[in-house]
């Protein structure tokens, strides 16, 4: 029997990664007619992080996991100097990669553990701050069947690290939080779980595409780990 009859997870940088932004950046400005390099790209993107960290305005940050709208006016005010590459491009980088679906790639080990989990009868929830619906990039890897719960902050009003976001995702399934393991990566806002009495495990940094270390999760939670998962 598993220690845990129950594991949420945060979504990005824990499940699923994005790609590198540079290659979409170049492809998206040629889709309007602005032929650039990486380079130009990769200073580009550069800019967009400087806009990310000057926002000042408390309500635009507040609002970013709250609702559609905010995230979608917080991420715009980032990617506006998308402009100056060329004009449109800040729209298209948010709808062609952002919120994008298809820009979600899973970690090599998220689909086995997840159904290693799911095999034992573990029930899986989803916690994530977001503003735009993650189920369909669950739809297009085929691990929505593994999932009995998504949690996305927007659609409630309440993100990370606000502790109503577990106490939601622990009714939804029926579960004590005191017998929930949380798995996440983001100290400040994953650790929230903490708050309701969860079991809460933060995985290190990794590079896009490795392992991203969730035979952990199966450790934990006292599921043999699969020969899949092992590492040599």
């Amino acid at each position: 029997m598993a220690n845990f009859p129950a594991v949420l997870f945060d979504n990005g940088d824990t499940l699923f990664y994005k790609p590198h932004p540079y290659s979409a950046i170049v492809n998206l400005a040629s889709s309007l007619d602005v032929v650039i390099d990486e380079r130009a790209a990769i200073e580009a993107f550069a800019k967009v992080r400087l806009a990310k960290r000057s926002i000042t305005d408390e309500s635009l940050v507040f609002s970013r996991n709250r609702s559609e709208d905010g995230h979608r006016l917080f991420y715009m005010a980032c990617f506006a100097p998308l402009n100056d590459v060329a004009p449109g491009l800040a729209d298209l980088f948010y709808t062609q990669f952002k919120t994008n679906p298809e820009t979600m790639i899973p970690y090599p080990d998220t689909e086995p553990t997840l159904r290693a989990l799911a095999e034992m009868d573990v029930l899986i929830g989803i916690v994530s701050n977001t503003g735009w619906d993650i189920r369909q990039g669950y739809d297009l890897t085929g691990l929505s069947g593994l999932i009995s719960s998504f949690v996305l902050s927007f659609e409630h009003g309440v993100a990370k690290p606000d502790r109503r976001i577990w106490d939601i995702a622990c009714s939804e399934l029926g579960v004590d939080p005191r017998r929930v393991l949380m798995v996440g990566n983001n100290l400040r806002a994953d650790s929230g779980a903490i708050q309701v009495g969860a079991t809460t495990l933060l995985l290190p940094e990794v590079d896009r595409g490795d392992r991203r270390g969730l035979e952990s999760v199966l450790r934990i939670v006292g599921i043999d780990i699969p020969q899949s998962l092992q590492v040599a």
